[in-house]
C-alpha cells in the first residue's frame, strides 16, 4: 500500500466522522510516515493547518494508523504504550476487538495488534452501549504464557515467544527486533571470544538478559542490534531468549529492515564488567571485613552469581553485595567459634536458620535463587522444591484466613508437611537401601512427633531439632478426621481415614526420587502409596496420592524449563491411572474441536465437595493456565466452597515449584517462612545425588537422628 492509499481511506473515514464537505479538519499530509503496524495518517484542524492558526489546533494532534495490509482504518492510542483500536463510524454497530492480555501486557505496542492476538470481538450498539453479542476470532491462536511456557522478561524475550507462537510473521518480528538489545560474552581485553561464536554456522550467539549468559561470564558487551549491524560485514546472530524462545536471524536481514525502521531508542552500547567479578566488589568487601575485625576478606561471589544463573536467576548488585556482607559475618562467627551475630540479619545478608537444637542459627541468605552448598541438583532442583514447600505454606494461610497480613502462622497441613518430611529424611534407607521397610516407620515417628505437639499421647521418644522449634509447637485445628486417623495411628491402627488429606504426601513422597535409581523400590508412586497408607485406607485417595507425587517429581526438575501443569495428561499412557483420568482431565486446561480459546475450567465450578475427587480437579483447574500468574492462581485455588486450605497448599506448591520463591507473592507474610525454607533445603540435599549422609564429618546423624 502506498502513502496516498492510506491517506484516501483516512479521508473518507474523516468524512464519515465530520461530514461530507471536510471543511473543519483534514489530514496532515506532510506528517504522514511508515509505522510498524502501516501508515500512521495524523490529521488536524484546517484553520490550523491552512490558516496558522495555533489556537485552532487539536492537541495532542489526534492520529489514524491503515494497518498493513489488509488496509483496515485505526484509531492510534491516544497515549504512548497503548493499543490501536478498530475506527468506529456514527450510527453504525462496531465491534470491540478482545485482545490477549499477553500482547496487551508485552510492551510491544507499537508494533500493531497481531490477528492472531485476537481473541474475538465485542459488540457495541450504535448508541455505543455494549450490546449482548461475542464473536470468536477463527484465527485466533493462544499466547505461549497461557499454554505453559516460560514468561518473558523484556522485549526481545516477547517478540521471540510471539514469533514462535504465530502472532508476528517474520516481517513484524524482525521489525521489533532492531529496536531490542542482547548481551554478549566478551574477554577482558573487550574482544568477542571464539566461544561466543557458533563456528559451525558462522553465527556470534547472543542473549536476551544476563541470567541466560555462560556459567563463568562476568564480563560482557550490552549492545543494540542496530548498533551491532554497523560492523563489518553485519554478523548474523543466534538469539538466546532461555532454553523455550531461540532463534537465528541473518545481518542482511536485519539491516534490510534498518533502512524501512530505523531505531527510535537511545543507542546502547556498553561493556560490563559484573558486579561480583569488578574491583568495586573487592573494595566492598575490604571494607566489610575491617568493620567487624576480619583478617581477610572474603573472595568474590562469583559461584553465587553462576549457581543462581544456573536456576535462571540473575542476582542483583544488591544481592551480590548482602552476600559478600552475610560471608563477611559468617567467616567472622567461624573464626569466634561462637562468636555473636549482627542484630539486623536482612541488612547483613543473613536470614534465620535453625540448629540441630532447634535453636536460632543464621544462614546466608541466597533470596531464593540457589543452595547454599552450590549442589545443582541431580534430578530435582533446589529452587523448585523450597518453592513448593513455601508454596504450600502459603496457599494453606490464604485459605484459612481469605486475605494474608502480616506474621500469619503456619496452618496445621504445612506442620504436618514439615514434621513427616522430616520423618522420611530420618529414615535409614538412603544410606542402607536394605533397610527400606524403615521408610514408612520412620514416616510414621514424623506424623506423631506432630500429634505430640498438638498434646496427644504418642508412644516412644519424642526427639529432632524440628519438635523442639516454638512455632512448631503452636496449637492449630486440624481436620477432625485426619486427626481421628493420626490418634489411630499412634494406636498402631494405620489407614482408618478417608478423603483427600491422603495427597498431602504426594510433594515429600516425591523428593525420595532425588538421586540414581527410583528412591524407593517402585518410584514415588509406591513411596505416595505407603505414605498416605499410613492414615488413609481408600484405594482411590492412596492412588490420587501416587499420581500427585508422579506430576510433583516431574515439576520440580533441575532444568531451567518446568512442564506446564497440562503435562499431567502425559502421565496416563496404556491403562495407567484408569481411575483417575476423568478427574485430572476434567480439572486441566484443554482445547475443544469447535474453537481456538482454551476452556479453563473453575475449581469453584467443582462444588462444594471434600471429597477427594473433587479436590484433585480443583487444584488442577487452579494451576493450569495459569502457571505464570502465581497471585491469580491462589486466589483461583482458594475461591469456592470446598476445602481452601488444602486446595490453597496444593495448588501453592504446583505454582511454587513452576515460579521459585522469588516467583510468590505475599511470601513475606509467613511466620515462619525461613524455617520452611530451612527444612525444605535439608530435604532436598538429603535426598540428592550428593548427600551428606554419607559424609561421617557433616553432622547429618546428629541433625537428622535415624528413626
Amino acid at each position: 500500500m502506498e502513502a496516498a492509499e492510506a491517506v484516501a481511506r483516512v479521508e473518507d473515514w474523516l468524512r464519515a466522522v465530520h461530514g461530507p464537505d471536510q471543511r473543519t479538519v483534514r489530514v496532515d499530509t506532510d506528517k504522514v510516515r511508515r509505522v510498524p503496524e502501516g501508515w500512521s495518517v495524523p490529521y488536524n484542524a484546517v484553520a490550523y493547518l491552512d490558516g496558522g492558526d495555533a489556537g485552532k489546533e487539536i492537541f495532542p494532534p489526534p492520529n489514524m494508523v491503515v494497518r498493513e495490509p489488509d488496509g483496515q482504518v485505526r484509531q492510534a492510542a491516544p497515549h504512548p504504550g497503548g493499543l490501536s483500536i478498530p475506527a468506529r463510524y456514527p450510527g453504525r454497530e462496531h465491534w470491540k476487538e478482545i485482545v490477549d492480555r499477553e500482547f496487551r501486557d508485552s510492551g510491544l505496542s507499537h508494533l500493531g495488534v497481531p490477528p492472531a492476538a485476537v481473541g474475538g470481538w465485542q459488540q457495541v450498539l450504535p448508541d455505543g452501549s455494549d450490546g449482548d453479542e461475542e464473536r470468536e476470532n477463527p484465527d485466533y491462536l493462544p499466547g505461549p504464557m497461557r499454554l505453559g511456557r516460560e514468561r518473558p522478561r523484556n522485549p526481545l524475550e516477547y517478540l521471540l515467544a510471539f514469533h514462535d507462537a504465530g502472532w508476528l510473521d517474520r516481517e513484524r518480528f524482525l521489525i521489533g527486533l532492531v529496536s531490542t538489545e542482547v548481551f554478549i560474552p566478551i574477554a577482558d581485553n573487550d574482544r568477542v571470544p571464539r566461544t561466543a561464536y557458533d563456528q559451525r554456522e558462522h553465527r556470534l550467539l547472543t542473549y536476551s538478559d544476563p541470567r541466560h549468559l555462560p556459567e563463568h561470564t562476568h564480563r560482557w558487551w550490552h549492545v543494540d542490534l542496530a548498533t551491532l549491524m554497523k560492523l563489518d560485514p553485519a554478523p548474523n546472530l543466534n538469539l538466546d531468549g532461555g532454553p523455550q524462545y531461540r532463534q537465528q536471524v541473518t545481518g542482511a536481514e536485519l539491516t534490510a529492515v534498518l533502512a524501512t525502521y530505523p531505531r527510535f531508542k537511545q543507542t546502547v552500547d556498553k561493556k560490563i564488567t559484573g558486579l561480583a567479578a569488578s574491583q568495586e566488589i573487592k573494595t566492598f568487601a575490604a571494607e566489610a571485613a575491617a568493620k567487624i575485625a576480619l583478617p581477610t576478606p572474603v573472595s568474590p561471589p562469583t559461584h553465587a552469581v553462576d549457581w543462581a544463573r544456573r536456576n535462571g536467576y540473575e542476582l542483583t548488585d544488591e544481592e551480590i553485595r548482602l552476600t559478600v556482607l552475610g560471608r563477611t559475618w559468617r567467616e567472622r562467627v567461624r573464626l569466634d567459634d561462637g562468636g555473636r551475630w549482627p542484630v539486623d540479619l536482612a541488612s547483613n545478608g543473613l536470614q534465620p536458620g535453625y540448629g540441630d537444637n532447634g535453636e536460632a542459627v543464621p544462614r546466608l541468605n541466597t533470596f531464593g535463587k540457589y543452595f547454599e552448598q552450590g549442589n545443582p541438583g541431580f534430578k530435582h532442583g533446589w529452587h523448585r522444591i523450597t518453592g513448593a514447600y513455601a508454596g504450600f505454606a502459603l496457599g494453606e494461610a490464604l485459605g484459612i484466613h481469605g486475605t494474608l497480613g502480616e506474621d500469619v502462622p503456619l496452618g496445621p497441613l504445612t506442620q504436618q508437611l514439615l514434621f513427616l518430611t522430616e520423618g522420611i529424611v530420618r529414615s535409614p534407607h538412603r544410606e542402607a537401601p536394605e533397610q527400606e521397610g524403615q521408610f514408612t516407620v520412620a514416616a510414621a515417628r514424623g506424623l506423631l512427633r506432630w500429634l505430640h505437639t498438638q498434646g496427644e499421647p504418642v508412644p516412644g521418644p519424642v526427639d529432632g531439632w524440628l519438635v523442639q522449634v516454638p512455632e512448631m509447637r503452636a496449637k492449630t485445628e486440624p481436620d477432625t478426621g485426619e486427626l481421628a486417623a493420626l490418634r489411630d495411628l499412634a494406636q498402631e491402627r494405620p489407614g482408618t481415614a478417608k478423603g483427600p488429606g491422603a495427597l498431602l504426601v504426594a510433594l515429600p513422597a516425591a523428593l525420595t526420587n532425588g538421586y540414581a535409581g527410583e528412591g524407593i523400590t517402585g518410584g514415588v508412586a509406591e513411596a505416595a502409596r505407603r505414605l498416605a497408607g499410613l492414615t488413609h485406607g481408600s484405594e482411590f485417595d492412596i492412588e490420587a496420592a501416587a499420581f500427585l507425587a508422579t506430576l510433583f517429581d516431574q515439576l520440580l526438575t533441575k532444568d531451567k524449563v518446568c512442564p506446564p501443569v497440562t503435562s499431567a495428561r502425559a502421565l496416563f499412557t496404556g491403562n495407567s491411572w484408569s481411575t483417575l483420568r476423568h478427574t485430572v482431565d476434567r480439572g486441566l486446561m484443554s482445547m475443544d474441536a469447535t474453537s481456538k480459546i482454551p476452556l479453563l475450567p473453575k475449581p469453584s465450578g467443582f462444588g462444594a465437595g471434600t471429597d477427594t475427587e473433587t479436590v484433585l480437579s480443583q487444584v488442577l483447574s487452579a494451576v493450569s493456565g495459569y502457571e505464570n500468574y502465581p497471585e491469580q492462581a491462589l486466589w483461583r485455588a482458594v475461591t469456592h466452597d470446598g476445602r481452601r486450605p488444602l486446595t490453597g497448599a496444593l495448588a501453592g506448591a504446583l505454582i511454587g515449584a513452576r515460579v521459585g520463591l522469588p516467583g510468590l507473592p505475599w511470601v513475606s507474610s509467613l511466620r515462619s517462612r525461613y524455617l520452611v525454607e530451612n527444612l525444605a533445603s535439608d530435604a532436598f540435599w538429603h535426598f540428592d545425588q550428593f548427600s551428606p549422609v554419607f559424609e561421617s564429618t557433616s553432622g547429618w546423624a546428629r541433625r537428622y537422628p535415624r528413626s
